[in-house]
């Protein structure tokens, strides 16, 4: 993507939270007669006018310029002059790019064949000049015979560039004067195209040098923040991070869902069988470390981890994902998560007999409802706990190789677990960051 910082840019940002929205218009640009069609554009027309923050304009025929790049932008000119249009999308898709890979896989020859297509897309104020560029590419791999359809592809793609493109050189701005309590009033609401769920990063702004200590205080006001009620023309937002300081000047911009990463210790216990000649049945912890990342968006959150650990004799590899709401209890610093989800584990345990060339593995599956408290001890920074219950399967079907290269089930004397299961509950402690 490159984006075009210009004085023009600057006046459409301004006008997406006026009361009087820019006109937009949406054209399809043929340098290669390979040009988006009235589908493409509706789509794209459709993502753009959801955001509430143009008002668009519908060219027909018009839309599509089949011209070179030198008369592209009078033809721009031309257009804006007659139809009253501020701010143009010009799309163009590029050829399709194509390629085969060919791999050995289950004692046989497979061929892949992955497709790619790009689309362009370029704003242009009523001037002609270049507001900023944003290309998207949506690929897809299949096994052949593959007849992909490059049509569908190409739609998904300008509707993600249209997407994208709202939040990377569209996004909203407003500066209002802060309050210190965890729940306050931003001047913005649906007229503007905000909505439930919004994410903005607020930073501490001043008109001049701060004349005493007061004023130094204020610019210490940073963090983020989440609409929670889009009103008409106001909305009652709460912060998620960071300190705002009362009565100091703050400048909020739009941007996308805030991350966070944690690495974390994680209990389970797990009961077992034992194998032919071993001790009695019996219930061990399984100790393992979590990484993982969540993303917070419209309120929800959303994300998974991978851990590894295991018991004497025994590994387990796991992967989850899990989607939920984090509920504010003392924002911005403390927060409750709730989330669902689903979780698989890949077993290994050693083998008691000589005769076999591998590990015993087996696979087991799990539904799993975890409530998770936060603790944000800096602006980024921070401590997490939980508990988690686990309802799922065994992992009793376990593969051994011999030296002869047969895969086959294990018998019970020659592994040290014949059964293994999670649960029902687990707990899990670590440290999480919080990306913005």
């Amino acid at each position: 993507m490159r984006l075009i910082r210009s004085a023009i840019f600057t006046l459409v940002i301004t006008g997406v939270l006026s009361a009087s929205l820019p006109r937009l218009a949406v054209v399809s640009i043929d340098f290669d007669e390979f040009a988006p069609d009235s589908v493409i554009l509706g789509e794209v027309f459709d993502e753009l006018a959801e955001s509430g923050r143009f008002q668009l304009v519908e060219l027909g025929e018009e839309a599509f310029m089949n011209t070179t790049p030198d008369s592209l932008i009078n033809y721009i000119r031309t257009l804006a002059a007659n139809q009253g249009i501020d701010v143009f999308l010009a799309l163009e898709i590029l050829y399709p790019e194509e390629s085969d890979r060919t791999v050995f896989r289950n004692d046989s020859l497979m061929t892949f064949r992955t497709i790619s297509v790009d689309v362009l897309g370029r704003f242009y104020s009523s001037t002609g000049t270049l507001i900023g560029t944003i290309r998207n590419t949506v690929t897809r791999e299949e096994v052949l015979p593959y007849s992909p359809d490059r049509h569908r592809l190409a739609v998904l793609s300008a509707r993600e560039l249209a997407s994208r493109a709202i939040l990377e050189l569209f996004p909203i701005e407003v500066t209002f004067i802060a309050s210190d309590s965890e729940v306050f009033t931003v001047p913005l609401g649906s007229d503007q195209g905000i909505g439930n769920g919004t994410i903005m990063a607020v930073v501490a702004s001043s008109s001049g040098i701060p004349d005493d200590i007061a004023d130094y205080q204020q610019l210490r006001s940073r963090g983020l923040l989440q609409i929670m009620e889009a009103g008409n023309t106001q909305s009652t937002a709460r912060l998620l991070s960071g300190h705002l300081t009362d009565g100091g000047t703050v400048i909020a911009v739009e941007q996308s869902a805030p991350a966070i990463l944690f690495l974390e210790y994680n209990g389970c216990m797990i009961s077992y069988e034992p194998g032919a000649g071993l001790d009695n049945d019996d219930t061990k912890l399984s100790n393992n470390i979590r990484l993982g990342a969540e993303m917070a968006k419209w309120g929800l959150s959303l994300g998974g981890g991978v851990s590894a650990g295991g018991l004497e004799h025994s590994s387990i590899i796991g992967i989850d994902l899990q989607a939920g709401r984090r509920i504010p209890i003392n924002s911005p610093s403390l927060g409750l998560r709730l989330s669902a989800g689903g979780a698989l584990a890949f077993h290994m345990q050693d083998v008691r007999s000589e005769l076999l060339s591998s590990s015993a593995t087996a696979i087991s599956v799990s539904a799993i409802a975890d409530a998770t408290m936060e603790y944000l001890f800096s602006g980024h920074l921070g401590f997490q706990f939980g508990v988690t219950g686990i309802l799922g399967t065994s992992a009793s079907s376990w593969t051994v190789q011999e030296y002869t290269g047969q895969v086959r089930d294990a018998e019970p004397d020659e592994l040290y677990y014949t059964e293994l299961k999670h649960g029902p509950i687990g707990v899990h402690a670590g440290l999480m960051y919080f990306i913005f």
